[in-house]
């Protein structure tokens, strides 16, 4: 009997020791299973902090690139107002050369017709190198007078 016993509490024993041996086989493919998801978590993790780092360094970029374009947007357009202000100057700057180039066109035409009429030129009270030319300018008959020449504007007349 004794033997009996002892051969049941050793089948029973050793029936506990095979359940525990599946059940630890059981555990270490579940260790192993959670294993590998905790890697891919951590990849999951790692690429979501890349990706983050990527997406708020582009965010700052572009902030920048705004900040910057605004910027310079509004230093152009300040320059652009004193452009079209400089512009407005020299065009009424311009338009009234114009008049007076016009008047003096004028006026020089009518004393060339006067001019022509007199036979002897030395009469006339001026320049003694005044030479008759009609629209040249006449350097020497501009020194005399005191005329400084702006060629700049000539070429508006």
């Amino acid at each position: 009997e004794a033997v009996e016993s002892f051969s049941a509490s050793r089948q029973k024993l050793q029936d506990q020791l095979d359940g525990l041996k599946e059940a630890e086989k059981s555990l270490r493919e579940n260790i192993f299973n959670y294993e590998q998801i905790i890697v891919k978590a951590n990849s999951i993790i790692a690429q979501a902090t890349a990706k983050r780092e990527r997406n708020q360094n582009l965010l700052n970029s572009a902030d920048q690139l705004c900040s910057t374009f605004e910027s310079e947007y509004k230093i152009a357009n300040e320059q652009r107002k004193e452009e079209l202000a400089l512009l407005s100057k020299l065009r009424g700057i311009v338009e009234k050369k114009l008049k007076f180039s016009s008047g003096v066109t004028g006026r020089a035409s009518q004393e060339q017709d006067q001019f022509a009429k007199h036979e002897n030129v030395a009469q006339i009270a001026g320049p003694s190198t005044w030479t008759k030319a009609e629209n040249n300018y006449n350097a020497a008959g501009a020194a005399a007078v005191g005329y400084n020449r702006n060629e700049n504007l000539e070429r508006f007349i």
